[in-house]
């Protein structure tokens, strides 16, 4: 379905947000600065102690992702998830971020060579 504001003209241009929000939601995507938001929020969000242990991988139909380098820090974000998701609708609403998944990916010492 492709809806169009008032008063434009079939033939019209439509603003590339617009076209991509639309798909965006149609894949289960959230709104395109969500991700971003989390993103720029997640040390206030985590705490400066765990932040720069993580990486926030993706945000889709309500599961953000996330990756942490070491065992630890995994099952320490499992523990806080129910806080994590409670912050994370204070700052894009609701059902926006329903679910986390935390994957371990520590760095080898053969990576980067």
């Amino acid at each position: 379905m492709t809806t169009r504001r008032p008063g434009r003209r079939p033939d019209e241009p439509r603003p590339l947000r617009d076209s991509l929000a639309e798909v965006s939601a149609d894949l289960g995507l959230p709104e395109p600065d969500a991700l971003a938001l989390l993103i720029e929020e997640w040390e206030s969000l985590v705490g400066s102690d765990v932040a720069p242990h993580c990486r926030l991988t993706s945000l889709r139909e309500g599961v953000l992702r996330v990756t942490v380098d070491t065992a630890p820090r995994g099952t320490q974000l499992r523990y806080l998830e129910g806080e994590l998701v409670e912050r994370a609708a204070s700052l894009l609403g609701p059902d926006v971020v329903r679910e986390l998944r935390v994957r371990v990916d520590a760095p080898s010492a053969g990576r980067g060579r």
